[in-house]
């Protein structure tokens, strides 16, 4: 066998491999999606959207206070996480590219993507539950903010990164500030990538439980004050899967259904986001 074949065949076996671990990806996450659908969508009605929950052994009822409660929550940690996720990229990116201090920011940035939630969500709970002595909405938007933050970090930075230092070089030429060079050029060139970053940081907080477990808890009335515990859609498909009666399994597939479809939508997005770009 002449070296030309063994490599022939090498190449084949690895492709074959490869082709088989895919297929084997793919078929768990069309199993999991076709089960999601299968028990779901069956209950997905305008009472779940509209309706809060009933005491339990009761039929009827919805989940409109998780659903409005996993909003706040999310809203709170996008309005913390997006602004600092999106000026420490911009540091690393432009000021401590070369400094100690910037590296040392990278590192902690790629440790605390693979930090497990629940730690962080352990975090919150001694500084902002325990002092208080009491479960509230604002600590689980800062637990999710702490998970979005490094998501944001690290992708702002490799997108503005990609910018060629060429334009910021002619900027620099025509006159313009520092700061006038990355809000007018490098923003622009990168804004594309971040906002895809954002996106998928986004999704990565949306099916968060374990942090909110320890921050938010939970709450089976309808509220919007974050300063006392708050419902959340997560923790509630929890304790409705973890219950004992057969509507509240129902209500738990139906609201699994609109977080893995939401979840899937933001995911599509952001990678057509990304060809797009890539392609212009």
């Amino acid at each position: 066998m002449n070296t030309l074949t063994k490599r022939k065949i090498q190449n084949k076996v690895a492709l074959s491999l490869s082709v088989l671990a895919a297929a084997i990806g793919l078929f768990w996450l069309f199993f999991i999606l076709w089960d999601v659908f299968r028990h779901g969508l069956s209950f997905i009605t305008p009472d779940l959207f509209t309706k809060d929950p009933v005491p339990p052994g009761f039929e009827g009822g919805g989940l409109r206070n998780a659903f409005v409660g996993q909003m706040l929550i999310t809203l709170v940690a996008m309005v913390i996480g997006i602004p600092i996720g999106v000026l420490g990229g911009t540091f690393l990116s432009e000021y401590g590219r070369h400094s100690k201090l910037g590296r040392f920011i990278s590192t902690l940035s790629d440790i605390m993507v693979s930090v497990p939630s629940i730690v962080i969500g352990t975090f919150v709970y001694a500084i902002m539950v325990k002092p208080i002595g009491h479960f509230n909405g604002w600590a689980g938007g800062v637990a999710l903010a702490i998970i979005m933050i490094p998501v944001v970090i690290r992708t702002t930075e490799d997108m503005m990164s990609l910018v060629p230092w060429s334009l910021r070089e002619a900027a620099f030429a025509l006159g313009a500030p520092y700061y006038k060079v990355i809000t007018q050029v490098v923003y622009r060139g990168a804004a594309t990538g971040i906002f895809t970053g954002i996106l998928l940081s986004i999704a990565r907080v949306a099916g968060e439980t374990a942090p909110l477990l320890f921050t938010s808890f939970n709450n089976s009335f309808f509220t919007t004050n974050l300063n006392d515990s708050t419902p959340s859609l997560t923790v509630t498909i929890f304790q409705y899967a973890m219950g004992p009666y057969d509507d509240w399994h129902g209500m738990a597939w139906a609201a699994a259904l609109v977080i893995t479809v939401a979840i899937l939508f933001i995911t599509i997005a952001g990678r057509l986001l990304i060809k797009w770009r890539y392609r212009s």
